[in-house]
Parts: C-alpha cells; sequence; structure tokens
C-alpha cells in the first residue's frame, strides 16, 4: 500500500500540487466549503428526523449534502495526492476514511424508502455520529 501511495505521490500532478502557491490551498479551500455543505445539510437533516421522524421542507438539503459530499471528495482526492505516503500511514487517515465510508452506506439506508420510523431515527443518529467523527478525525491527521 505504501508503495502504490509513493508512487501516486511521485506523479508530476501532485509534485505541482505540492509546489504551487495557489493551488493547494485553493483546493484545500475547496474541500472545506464541501465539508460546509455536508455537514451544515445533514445535520439538520439528521435532527429534524430525530426531532419530528420526518425531514419536511428540509429534504431539499440533499442536494446541497450531495454537491458537499462530491466536492470534499473531488478535493479530498486531490489533497491526498500530495501526501499520498504519509497519509496511508497516519491512523487519524484511515480512521477517517473508515468513518466516510460507513457513513456513505449508512446515507444509502438513511434516504431508502424502505425503513420503518425507527430505523429512520437509527440512521440519522449513526448519521451525525459517523460524520462528525470522521470531521474531527480529519482535523486530527494535522496532529497525529
Amino acid at each position: 500500500m505504501i508503495e502504490l501511495a509513493a508512487s501516486l505521490e511521485a506523479t508530476n500532478f501532485a509534485a505541482a500540487l505540492r509546489r504551487s502557491v495557489w493551488v493547494y490551498p485553493l483546493v484545500n479551500a475547496g474541500h472545506i466549503l464541501g465539508l460546509a455543505l455536508l455537514i451544515g445539510s445533514v445535520v439538520p437533516m439528521d435532527v429534524a428526523i430525530l426531532r419530528r421522524g420526518t425531514l419536511g421542507a428540509l429534504g431539499s438539503l440533499r442536494g446541497y449534502a450531495l454537491s458537499g459530499f462530491c466536492l470534499a471528495v473531488l478535493c479530498g482526492v486531490l489533497l491526498f495526492s500530495a501526501q499520498a505516503a504519509e497519509y496511508v500511514q497516519s491512523p487519524w487517515f484511515l480512521a477517517k476514511i473508515s468513518l466516510v465510508l460507513l457513513a456513505s452506506l449508512n446515507a444509502l439506508v438513511h434516504f431508502s424508502n424502505l425503513q420503518t420510523e425507527r430505523t429512520r431515527r437509527r440512521a440519522a443518529a449513526a448519521s451525525l455520529f459517523l460524520w462528525i467523527s470522521a470531521l474531527v478525525c480529519g482535523r486530527m491527521i494535522a496532529y497525529g
């Protein structure tokens, strides 16, 4: 795994991203914007489900959540390529990726129409926990 990450990091694209005065910070800002859209949409939707059992008008936030997720993933992959060998050895990064995968799978259950109210509430609680935990783990990468 480390060899594959090192070869990704050695590409011209990753090297250019690391050297750029503007591109890396802009990609990082894009990642943060994506996270803001994702978390800023997911939290009110999940809280509404936990409080009332339905999304109601907040269901319109799904598109923002999906857009934020796509932007965060795209920018995250670019950021990863710049320091791939370091990231694959970071327990915080591995935890973050695991949590994002679990949260994404939970979202599929969360938005299916085949749920009971109890399942929907469990999925909403899991969603809050998983996304916020992924956010914390992502922030901890810089310190661990």
